[in-house]
């Protein structure tokens, strides 16, 4: 790059001032030269006269692109059947005054003709674009690079163009924009701001809102998947309890039974041979005996084991009816939290629509000045009657304009209230079958009490050996037992089968109680499972507790932003969330014009609220350029800037007329 071209890139902070603009066989402009000399001037014509076309030079000679934002326009002039003339170069040079110094830029295309060895025609070989600056030549990575040295594309856009940034701008990158202009709110101090978000720094140990957003969602969600897994395991399991239990205590006694019957077969069998019938009798006695023995046992345990089982089962079932009933009172009051913040942002609009109602009511209208009850092509004063009749439409239009504003703003409120009376019943329901389930968690919570002392009381365990009866039954049993310990006669046959069917009935025996261990534990893991499940409510409601509190940090830190935001214009606001029906919080981008969207006012408004926007910016970039104001008749008076501007107004003008402003 040559030390002179090299020269004229300008520092940051570019004044852009356009002093004259020429276009030659540019889009249907044969020859045009635009007398601009830095200041704001007013371009009349009619529709397709090329009020556009001064624009698109402008844009084409900086970023090869038009007022589209495209890249594939056409340059060249066209002849009636629409096909381009041929043979001609299509040239745009303009000259600027970029931080009080002077500066050219030109740009040609041209089409390449080229005839081959042997023929006699030339053929078309494709276009040649050349570039000058200050009529140097210079090639077109140097030429882009020193446009790129004055200002950025996107930036152009934005400070020349009252309309890109609301309407060709995504509303991301509007957002992105705004948050670079008035700098963005730190969490901590969003959080510094509520009371009711202190405890918001505890939650995120460190994170961040996005992340710790996704991690409370995904896990209620794997808490509630986890949750909803207990129930058909515990009815599997109850499965595998059903039919009556066996009564153990009897079969205990049974198999005690059995046994003493094995023990009388096996020393009748080593002694048979000795064994007589008084021998017989005594043993019959003595396995009577043992019977007894047995049965007065298990009786004077289960009279002293009755009352404690039927409070342990008492205790157990208390307990799953308080987790349930805990379980239902934590779904019900997420709820009730839910609808009453619908409410009080209900609430909140409401007021705001009142105070926007006293606005409304309060505006009168104002009589248009002197210079705006002029002719359009004359100039000069009108008569006192034409006067009149546009004084008269204007007012008619603004109290037509400001009842249509009335009526939307009352419409409404009503909407808003209406919604508030449904939620206020729906909150009322809530709160009946909160206290229903409440007065019953209470009172099983006073029988679990109760229950739970009586079990904690000592209790004695029976000594079934210091029992008169069993006292007396072990006596015969020791004497009888001395005396069959004796040699005796051989006992009968048969002892063999006899010992059979004993060890039969054992065994039968001793799978019944190996059972009770089976159903003991079965029991024991579903109590387990219904602790777990309560375990996982309390969870997924804690986790539902976080995600209301990063809730209410983006309705407050939006709100932070708006206000630092919009304390930045002078005519627009920016609405930067949405609240949803289920009361969460969506992003977006939307200007504001007296509380109108941008996409609903008319036209005046919106390219007022554009200057607005373009003069913001521009004092932050600290970068100004021409502004091309389109369908500028629209406007009455233009809010002032500090850019040079361009106004782009439809006439009766058959060619293009400029007009300085004073």
């Amino acid at each position: 790059m040559s030390s002179m071209v090299a020269e004229k890139l300008a520092p940051a902070g570019a004044d852009i001032k356009l002093q004259k603009q020429v276009l030659t066989n540019f889009k249907g402009l044969k020859s045009f030269a635009l007398d601009a000399r830095g200041g704001n001037i007013n371009i009349y014509g009619d529709n397709a006269t090329g009020k556009t076309t001064l624009y698109d030079a402008f844009l084409w000679l900086f970023f090869d692109k038009d007022s589209s934002n495209r890249t594939a326009f056409n340059v060249k002039t066209l002849d009636r059947t629409g096909e381009a003339i041929h043979m001609l170069e299509h040239t745009v040079e303009a000259e600027l005054v970029v931080n009080h110094r002077a500066m050219t830029m030109k740009k040609t295309m041209s089409e390449k003709w080229t005839k081959r060895r042997g023929e006699s025609q030339k053929i078309f070989n494709g276009h040649e674009t050349l570039y000058w600056v200050d009529e140097v030549p210079v090639k077109a990575g140097e030429y882009k690079q020193i446009v790129a040295g004055l200002i950025s594309e996107g930036l152009f856009r934005l400070i020349t163009n009252p309309m890109f940034f609301n309407v060709d701008l995504p509303w991301k990158d509007r957002r992105k924009t705004l948050l670079e202009i008035c700098g963005d709110v730190s969490d901590d101090e969003v959080i510094a701001s509520n009371e009711k978000l202190r405890k918001l720094a505890e939650v995120l140990n460190g994170k961040g809102i996005d992340d710790y957003k996704k991690i409370a969602a995904e896990k209620i969600k794997s808490l509630k998947e986890e949750k909803e897994k207990i129930s058909p395991r515990v009815d599997e399991l109850n499965r595998t309890l059903e039919g009556e239990e066996p009564d153990y205590d009897l079969t205990e006694r049974q198999l005690v039974d059995a046994k003493a019957s094995m023990e009388r077969i096996e020393k009748q069998m080593v002694s048979a041979s000795e064994i007589n019938a008084e021998y017989r009798k005594k043993q019959a006695q003595l396995n009577g005996l043992h019977s007894d023995l047995n049965k007065k046992r298990a009786e004077l345990d289960r009279q002293a084991n009755a009352g404690r089982n039927a409070l342990v089962a008492q205790e157990r079932d208390l307990t799953r009816t308080f987790a349930d009933l805990s379980s239902e009172i934590s779904i019900l009051e997420s709820r009730q939290k839910l609808i009453q913040q619908e409410i009080d942002a209900n609430t909140e609009k409401l007021n705001a629509l009142r105070e926007e109602w006293q606005v409304l009511k309060s505006q009168t209208f104002t009589v248009p000045g002197a210079d705006q009850l002029t002719c359009l092509y004359c100039g000069q004063e009108l008569p006192a009657d034409q006067r009149e009749e546009k004084i008269t439409k204007a007012q008619n239009d603004f109290e037509a304009k400001k009842q249509q504003a009335i009526n939307k703003n009352v419409a409404s409120g009503k909407a808003l209230k209406t919604k508030n009376e449904e939620l206020a019943g729906q909150l009322a329901v809530l709160e009946q079958h909160i206290g229903e389930k409440q007065a019953a968690k209470n009172d099983t919570q006073v029988q679990l009490d109760a229950v739970k002392a009586k079990l904690d009381e000592p209790h004695e365990t029976a000594s079934v050996e210091n029992h008169p009866e069993y006292i007396a039954i072990q006596t015969l049993i020791d004497t009888l037992q001395a005396e069959l310990d004796q040699p005796g006669e051989d006992a009968t046959t048969g002892l063999l089968e006899q010992k059979r069917e004993v060890t039969r009935e054992i065994e039968a025996l001793n799978r019944i109680l190996n059972n009770k261990d089976v159903r003991a534990k079965t029991t024991a893991r579903i109590q387990e499972l219904h602790d777990e499940e309560m375990r996982l409510a309390e969870q997924i409601s804690d986790f539902e507790g976080h995600q209301f509190l990063m809730e209410e940090f983006v309705k407050a830190k939006v709100n932070m932003l708006e206000e630092q935001i919009n304390s930045r214009f002078r005519m627009v606001t920016f609405k930067l969330f949405n609240t949803q029906i289920n009361g969460g919080i969506e992003e977006c981008c939307e200007a504001l014009i007296n509380g109108v969207p941008f996409s609903d006012a008319n036209n005046a408004a919106r390219i007022n609220a554009g200057l607005d926007i373009i003069n913001t910016l521009t004092q932050h970039y600290g970068v100004s350029a021409p502004v091309f104001i389109d369908n500028a008749e629209a406007v009455n008076e233009l809010l002032p800037i500090d850019s040079q501007v361009i106004r782009l107004i439809v006439s009766k003008d058959e060619a293009l007329r400029v007009e300085m402003e004073a």
